[in-house]
């Protein structure tokens, strides 16, 4: 995001950024209209590229302030002497909740990152994302307490089955309400 755009009153700020986290997260990257974007926010195409030069610019800008907001509260709520596998777990959901209040789609908007496959972004999204991704995994992990859990329990993999069936729940969520 530019400095034109942060020069903006942050009410205005947060409409943009939620309209263009709607869009992206209903569409990806591809196929989201800025046309879009800018009705759902209010002001005109032409305004939305006086704050990003290009569709892609707005995108990445995007996908760096959610990421290092989630990480960034993470991080400042993280509770580095705990060591059960589900009290570390648990203030990372409240605290998505937390951001879902004030960014209504960001979580939307991150898993749909996740999966991102168009080759004019994804490269940038790997660069930038993953290493911190990584990062906050691997302190996550390091700190869990493997005696609590019977041997031969995968641990990773049950992390990430419980983060597909977050992901799958707000899928869910979305189709019937």
């Amino acid at each position: 995001m530019n400095d034109k755009f942060f020069k903006l009153p942050e009410e205005r700020q947060m409409q943009i950024i939620n309209s263009a986290l709607k869009a992206f997260s209903k569409s990806g990257y591809y196929q989201t209209s800025t046309l879009e974007i800018a009705r759902e926010a209010g002001i005109s195409k032409g305004l939305l590229f006086y704050y990003f030069k290009i569709k892609k610019e707005m995108y990445l800008s995007l996908c760096e302030h959610c990421i290092n907001l989630v990480l960034d509260e993470i991080n400042k709520n993280r509770n580095v002497e705990e060591r059960d596998f589900f009290q570390i777990l648990l203030p990372s959901q409240r605290i998505k909740c937390k951001l879902m209040k004030k960014y209504r789609y960001i979580y939307e908007f991150i898993v749909k990152v996740y999966m991102e496959n168009d080759k004019e972004v994804i490269g940038y999204i790997a660069g930038f994302a993953e290493p911190l991704i990584k990062d906050n995994y691997r302190h996550f992990f390091e700190r869990i307490d493997k005696t609590k859990f019977r041997e031969g329990v995968d641990i990773s993999l049950l992390f990430e089955s419980l983060q597909w069936c977050l992901d799958m729940n707000i899928c869910l969520t979305k189709l019937y309400f």
